[in-house]
């Protein structure tokens, strides 16, 4: 009797505990939803942050001009709006847009929209107004909050962890293109990102542990790799066609462009695998001490399989997916599929088979030094 008793009083303890814990659970993400939600209306009324006019539309009226050859419709707006801030702040416009069916290169505006508009005062009082783009910042700060509380809500504490490294991720990028500007060259702070971005983003997620700093080295190697890979082929086969590129204008340094979007381009995938293939061998050693070697290189492959054909579709849907409005546009223009798929967008093509080889190859070099150091800890141990 008295051990049934010890039992439902450690029974009711754990209850509370758990209860208490619910109860932190719902505060805390009460409290981030509340700051979300300020942060949501701040972004909302931060018209006078800017410097450039902007313009609230109130009233909109669109009129169809004619049809193009490749069957895209032209269409006119006559737009009227207020203006929110600056010094004419309160004045009412009259502006005029264009925009085409597909929306490809342009923007159909509709009544709540916000634009930024350029506005020139002639001397005798005259006003000439032009929209030069749509105010698009509070649907930003709606998918941001969706996507913090999203992260959190799924991942509780790790979430924040991973916040932090993607806000220290998006800083060094922001400070290394000031740095290019300044004209340090872009290969050289592309090599910087990759070192930073393998620290802090694998720490931030798997902590300052074995199989994070193995899971680094198993990175580096795989992209060393690749890297070394891609510039030999390029060696034999005369370099890349950057003809049909969207980044030729006012570039002088196209190759080195190129190699830094595969270095960064494939990274993220990298690192993914060796994070998933040492975390398994890990806990693969940590729970079977005396498991062979050979059996940890198989259960490795194996699970090295299992994700390597979801890894290889997440890279080809991510490069091809901005070329496609591009891709319809020629298709519209009588080019034929195979000219713009062999000829006009080798870069996303070049991009994937690189980060596919990177994909590949990071699946045995990262089994491989989880295995060294391992089973090393094990014999050593």
């Amino acid at each position: 009797m008295a051990k049934i008793g010890m039992m439902k009083r450690n029974h009711m303890k754990d209850m509370r505990i758990v209860i208490k814990q619910k109860k932190r659970s719902v505060i805390l993400f009460s409290i981030l939803f509340f700051v979300l939600l300020i942060g949501i209306l701040v972004i909302q009324n931060d018209d006078r942050w800017y410097q450039t006019p902007i313009v609230v539309i109130q009233k909109s009226e669109s009129t169809m001009l004619n049809q193009t050859v490749t069957g895209e419709t032209l269409y006119t707006q006559t737009l009227k709006g207020e203006i929110t801030n600056g010094q004419w702040q309160g004045k009412s416009l009259s502006l005029n847009n264009q925009y085409t069916s597909s929306g490809v290169l342009d923007d159909q505006i509709r009544i709540g929209d916000k634009v930024f508009v350029k506005i020139n005062v002639a001397e005798d009082g005259k006003w000439d107004c032009s929209i030069v783009g749509i105010k698009r910042d509070s649907i930003m700060a709606m998918l941001i909050a969706l996507f913090i509380f999203c992260l959190v809500l799924v991942s509780r504490r790790r979430g924040f962890f991973t916040l932090t490294s993607l806000a220290a991720n998006i800083i060094i990028v922001w400070i290394a293109l000031k740095y290019n500007e300044k004209g340090i060259p872009i290969l050289a702070l592309s090599n910087l990102l990759v070192v930073f971005f393998s620290f802090v983003s694998l720490f931030c997620i798997s902590g300052w542990k074995k199989k994070t700093l193995v899971a680094i080295l198993s990175t580096f190697v795989s992209l060393f790799f690749t890297m070394m890979l891609f510039i030999l082929v390029m060696k034999f086969e005369g370099g890349v066609n950057y003809a049909y590129m969207t980044y030729i204008a006012g570039q002088n340094n196209l190759s080195e462009l190129f190699i830094s979007q595969m270095l960064i381009g494939g990274l993220g995938a990298i690192m993914d695998i060796a994070i998933t293939q040492t975390a398994t061998i890990d806990e693969l050693v940590e729970q079977h001490p005396n498991i062979t070697p050979s059996r940890l290189k198989k259960s490795g492959q194996e699970v090295g399989k299992d994700i390597m054909g979801t890894m290889l579709n997440v890279m080809l849907f991510s490069y091809i997916c901005g070329e496609i409005p591009l891709m319809i546009l020629k298709m519209k223009n009588n080019i034929p599929l195979h000219t713009i798929l062999l000829n006009q967008i080798p870069m996303e093509e070049y991009r994937f088979f690189i980060g596919s080889i990177g994909i590949v190859s990071a699946i045995p070099i990262s089994t491989f030094f989880a295995i060294l150091f391992f089973t090393k800890r094990r014999t050593v141990g």
